[in-house]
């Protein structure tokens, strides 16, 4: 029993240092656009460095600073290097981006995301903000926003809120928004594709026009 015993114990010690051997040691830190102050922490054995960028507008509303630096510790995400964008509103947009490593105090990248300048895509979404009902808005999507996003969450002082809009496919990963957006918590995401059905800058859709066209010509040929 006794040898059993030290046997058990010397499995254990042996465990212990090869999940030390393996945990990362990762720079972390806080701050707007940069950090003043970077930290050493290790990482559990699963855990990679992560450096995370972002920048909005207006989501001051709801919690998140108009820009956000952030060094830590957390899981090897799907989008990794990904752009993950989305706009809500024509008032209301966020862009992040997190760059992953996995060597020891690799997370030394700067600050590195700023709001694109795109135009229309083509292609619009359903637009909500609200702690309520959604009602029939649609908002224009930019550059790569190739999907319909509906985003659910808690915010603080706000017990549910839900944002639906325009979204690159990177921001449609849970695992990538609930690092990128620390401000909302029990966070669920959906993305759909946009409607077949594109519309122009005026919200007229193009059918419409097609069949008034057809409609016309027919009288003239009449």
């Amino acid at each position: 029993m006794l040898k059993m015993r030290q046997v058990l114990l010397a499995l254990c010690t042996v465990c212990a240092l090869l999940s030390a051997v393996n945990s990362l040691d990762c720079l972390t830190c806080n701050g707007g656009t940069s950090c003043s102050t970077e930290n050493l922490q290790t990482c559990s054995s699963s855990d990679t460095c992560l450096t995370f960028s972002s920048t909005s507008v207006g989501f001051q509303q709801l919690g998140f600073a108009q820009n956000g630096f952030v060094k830590k510790c957390g899981p090897k995400l799907q989008t990794c290097g990904q752009l993950l964008s989305a706009k809500f509103t024509n008032q209301i947009r966020v862009e992040s981006r997190v760059e992953c490593c996995d060597t020891n105090q690799c997370n030394t990248g700067v600050y590195n995301v700023a709001l694109t300048v795109d135009s229309w895509n083509g292609k619009q979404c359903p637009s909500c903000v609200s702690t309520g009902s959604c009602g029939t808005d649609l908002v224009n999507c930019l550059g790569t926003q190739d999907q319909c996003i509906t985003v659910t969450g808690a915010s603080p002082g706000i017990p549910t809120v839900t944002l639906k809009g325009c979204a690159t496919k990177a921001a449609c990963d849970k695992d990538s928004l609930m690092t990128a957006w620390p401000f909302l918590s029990n966070l669920q995401v959906a993305c759909n594709a946009p409607s077949a059905n594109v519309f122009t800058p005026l919200g007229i859709n193009m059918f419409m026009i097609a069949g008034a066209a057809s409609l016309a010509l027919g009288f003239v040929l009449n």
